[in-house]
């Protein structure tokens, strides 16, 4: 009797839980749990959740493993994060949140950056789980992320949470990263940069004053640039988040200087806009740590000459010579 395949995530809920609490399943085993699920869900109309329960409590008893492991929830393996390398493996990470990032989706509770000592990838949870989020969730807190799921997509490596994920609080979690220094040129200013507000409690940028975690709360101003950035000798293309510091030190412009501009203005877009204008175009030497192969929290920025037009020629044969 085959599967239907509307039920294949399902199949694959049990295998990886199994594994993860050391089961080991051979192909007749798999097709045994196939079929058993197929015939408890189409012609005992049991209900995915309870047919997924049942064949996981079945499979712990015949291998000798205590069924209270389902009970508890289930615990994956502790992994580190160069260690999540396949697609849909359940694990857990020790970890520090390195950064939030804004939502672009009502399906999205919170995203952005998680790291150890071992590198750094992405994180997802999903509005329906976002009770699992604890209230002091915030950049620089680090957690014990239990029962996540890996994901690999088009090569990026990243994890989801679930309904049966737990996040507690744990010591301080040290995170390595790449840190490079690269030369090119900024080509866009992304929405978002120059006068921004961040919320007092978890420090995410405010959208319309509101957090999406703590609701209409009054904003601590903030200066920040998010940019592209185009590297010489390469087709590629680098998100900069360039932060308070160094975008003070770039522009010359302080958080009170452009509240000023902002206040006189009626519009914090004009700092945004004062910040295109002068930065888009320009060449610039930038040096910091690789939060994911095509983005860079930016340590410093620093304006580079490319004095005449024999050397913009060469940059710009570098950059074609590069692509192919």
């Amino acid at each position: 009797m085959a599967i239907e395949k509307e039920y294949k995530s399902e199949i694959e809920n049990i295998m990886n839980r199994l594994t993860a609490a050391g089961v080991q399943v051979d192909e007749n085993e798999k097709k045994a749990i196939e079929q058993k699920f197929n015939q408890l869900v189409s012609q005992f109309r049991v209900q995915p959740a309870e047919a997924i329960r049942t064949v996981i409590i079945q499979m712990l008893r015949k291998h000798g493993i205590e069924t209270k492991y389902w009970a508890a929830g289930g615990k994956a393996p502790l992994s580190t994060v160069d260690q999540v390398k396949a697609d849909n493996e359940w694990l857990s990470l020790k970890v520090n949140v390195v950064q939030i990032w804004e939502n672009r989706s009502d399906a999205v509770a919170r995203t952005g950056l998680i790291g150890d000592g071992t590198g750094v990838l992405k994180f997802t949870i999903f509005a329906k789980n976002a009770g699992i989020i604890p209230e002091d969730f915030a950049e620089g807190n680090s957690y014990l992320m239990e029962n996540l799921v890996s994901s690999v997509w088009q090569g990026q490596v990243s994890v989801k949470a679930n309904k049966t994920t737990t996040i507690t609080p744990c010591e301080d979690v040290e995170v390595s990263r790449r840190t490079e220094t690269m030369t090119g040129v900024i080509t866009a200013i992304a929405s978002g940069s120059g006068l921004i507000k961040r919320c007092p409690e978890c420090k995410r940028a405010l959208v319309k004053m509101q957090c999406g975690e703590h609701g209409r709360v009054d904003g601590i101003y903030d200066l920040r640039i998010k940019a592209v950035f185009s590297p010489f000798g390469t087709n590629d293309l680098i998100d900069l988040i360039i932060a308070t510091g160094p975008t003070e030190t770039l522009t010359g412009l302080s958080v009170a200087q452009a509240k000023e501009i902002a206040t006189e203005a009626l519009d914090a877009a004009v700092v945004e806009d004062r910040f295109r204008k002068e930065i888009v175009g320009r060449y610039y030497e930038v040096s910091g740590a690789m939060l994911h192969p095509d983005s860079m929290l930016v340590e410093s920025i620093k304006p580079v000459s490319i004095s005449t037009q024999e050397a913009l020629a060469e940059a710009l044969k570098e950059a074609e010579a590069g692509g192919n």
